[in-house]
């Protein structure tokens, strides 16, 4: 019998292909990230399945509400107002790798475009806390408006910019000069803010005027006030679409991105707050408070496609999926 060195070798990388799907987890990334206030952890959806594959337990008294997820998805950075620091979770091995205290507390947090710095809004001391991922230490603070909210880093990564809920306001910060450079008037107690995907325009969602507001990036003017729903919360985008959580209402609104009208309502669970969409560009993930789940809505069809059970008190204010 003839040995056939290439056909043996092609058997041999079958079979070690084989073990390595054996041996390797089923799952599949993006991952959304979701936090759970009130049950203290962290449940880590596997969006290709759309089940929890995960839970990870943070100390009682953390209260985690805010999230943010870096590009590659190896970092998680979760604001804890119960406790007044942020988490450091590492995405890939799903386990706390460090906790930093930041002052007051807050529930917005980003991260910087390189994933190097979070950034923490700390609400009752009127700063941001610039932490530094690697060394887990707040590095500089930043002092803002009153109340800082919703933070959102530019894809550049030369700008962040806040709402400060109770100045009625939106900030620009360079992240050169680690000052405040532009301030614009938006609506009533503005909390999350989204940047477009194009650069050209940012949106806040007005918890108190029950509208979302308009601003043009490049003269950092005030476009418009679109009426949304009771209590709207967080923007996300896709499909040319805004989708605003309103809390009172167990929906989502749906703006057309072109003339920035109302065309849609899609009822979701019980006092949604944070809201975050797949790199797909189609599926939009909607945190539900109070009722303890994760809608997702099919950007183009306007519907809920799926109800994913997660943990007790899911905000995850803030970019939950990697993008």
């Amino acid at each position: 019998m003839r040995f056939n060195k290439h056909s043996a070798l092609s058997r041999g990388a079958a079979v070690l292909t084989f073990a390595l799907l054996i041996a390797s987890p089923a799952w599949s990334e993006p991952f959304a990230f979701v936090t759970n206030q009130k049950g203290n952890s962290v449940s880590v959806i596997d969006t290709a399945k759309g089940t929890v594959v995960n839970t990870l337990p943070l100390p009682p008294g953390s209260e985690p509400a805010g999230v943010a997820v870096s590009r590659d998805g190896a970092t998680v950075v979760v604001a804890n107002p119960g406790s007044k620091d942020v988490s450091i979770i590492d995405g890939h091995g799903f386990k706390l790798i460090g906790k930093v205290p930041i002052g007051t507390g807050g529930v917005g947090v980003a991260l910087s475009s390189d994933g190097q710095y979070a950034f923490a809004a700390d609400m009752f001391d009127s700063t941001i806390a610039v932490v530094d991922i690697k060394a887990k230490s707040v590095v500089r603070r930043i002092p803002v408006g009153n109340i800082p909210s919703g933070l959102a880093v530019s894809r550049d990564g030369h700008d962040l910019y806040v709402s400060n809920r109770d100045d009625n306001s939106v900030s620009e910060i360079s992240l050169k000069t680690f000052a405040v450079t532009r301030t614009v008037a938006v609506g009533k107690h503005p909390f999350g803010i989204h940047l477009s995907a194009d650069g050209t325009r940012l949106f806040s969602a007005n918890v108190e005027s029950n509208d979302l507001s308009v601003v043009n990036l490049a003269t950092f003017t005030l476009l418009k006030n679109v009426p949304v729903g009771d209590r709207p919360y967080a923007v996300g985008e896709a499909q040319n679409r805004l989708f605003v959580t309103n809390q009172y209402d167990a929906s989502v609104s749906v703006i057309d991105g072109n003339d920035l009208k109302l065309i849609a309502t899609v009822k979701v669970g019980e006092y949604p707050e944070g809201i975050s969409t797949h790199p797909d560009g189609i599926q939009v993930y909607v945190a539900n408070w109070m009722g303890n789940t994760v809608s997702v809505v099919d950007a183009a069809e306007l519907k809920v496609v799926n109800t994913i059970p997660t943990g007790d008190g899911s905000r995850a204010f803030g970019e939950f999926i990697a993008r």
